[in-house]
């Protein structure tokens, strides 16, 4: 019998340790965080001016790439190579739009070069997923139609 109760206790406390560990391995959710409180849903979009909403639209594109960035060192199909490059493409073209809003052209030359340089990966991405049969000779055009377009507006622009 006192076998039996060390036995009951031991897998009790085993069974709370293990519980404590899982609890300590959980990620923190704080209610009050600067995440929610910078939602979109939270501000008055109405009265923010253009260089506000541009800024906005730049964070939320970082906020994906770092997402997709994350999935894609966990090694997640989330975290695809051509989703990366065409994330960070996004991020590019978002940062042009504020860049030529601001006139800031150091940052926007910046910004240009990025979205060339993922565009490009993209195109990489694509053809190699297409090689292995992933993807379709259709998905190759469209990624060299699109970084065909980046560098004719960036001629243009110049």
């Amino acid at each position: 019998m006192k076998k039996i109760a060390i036995f009951i206790i031991s897998v009790l406390f085993l069974c709370g340790g293990l519980f404590g560990l899982h609890l300590t391995a959980q990620p923190v959710r704080n209610a009050s965080s600067t995440e929610e409180k910078d939602s979109l849903l939270h501000r008055k979009l109405d009265e923010c001016s253009e260089q506000e909403l541009l800024e906005l639209k730049v964070a939320s594109h970082r906020k994906r790439v770092e997402s997709i960035t994350a999935f894609s060192d966990a090694g997640s199909p989330q975290g695809s190579a051509v989703r990366l490059t065409e994330s960070q493409a996004d991020l590019a073209a978002a940062e042009i739009e504020l860049y030529r809003h601001t006139g800031e052209q150091d940052k926007l030359r910046t910004a240009w070069k990025a979205r060339i340089e993922a565009l490009t990966a993209r195109v990489k991405a694509v053809t190699v997923a297409y090689q292995f049969g992933v993807t379709t000779l259709i998905e190759v055009s469209e990624a060299e139609i699109q970084l065909l377009d980046a560098l004719l507006e960036q001629k243009r622009e110049r």
